[in-house]
């Protein structure tokens, strides 16, 4: 599967959570702790979790990249290329093994209330 690589302007090494809400869960959702991979909080609507990493920046599979572009976008994230050949991430991946990470959330995404 071919992935997109995103750039934010100004989030450096955070965790970057994007909703869409206009996925609901059949019940809520107790998202794991951040120091293994998630946010912590509940979710009532599909969330994802990108890793920006030391430049802003993270892979996105196509197939989600194109379900949540414009959110992106309107958050001020740009195309910075194509990858043919993403690495393989597995859970417990160190990349996701980060506690204290800082969660930061997309103002024009956010869970309705």
């Amino acid at each position: 599967m071919a992935g997109v690589r995103v750039q934010h302007p100004t989030a450096r090494n955070v965790r970057y959570t994007v909703v869409e809400p206009d996925i609901p869960y059949p019940v809520p959702y107790q998202c794991t702790p951040p120091a293994i991979g998630g946010c912590g909080s509940t979710h009532l609507f599909k969330t994802h979790h990108l890793n920006l990493d030391d430049t802003g920046a993270v892979l996105i599979g196509d197939g989600l990249f194109e379900r949540i572009k414009g959110r992106l976008a309107l958050d001020g994230f740009r195309v910075t290329g194509a990858v043919a050949k993403p690495p393989t991430v597995t859970l417990g991946a160190p990349s996701l093994l980060r506690p204290g990470i800082p969660i930061l959330a997309s103002p024009h995404s956010m869970e309705p209330r």
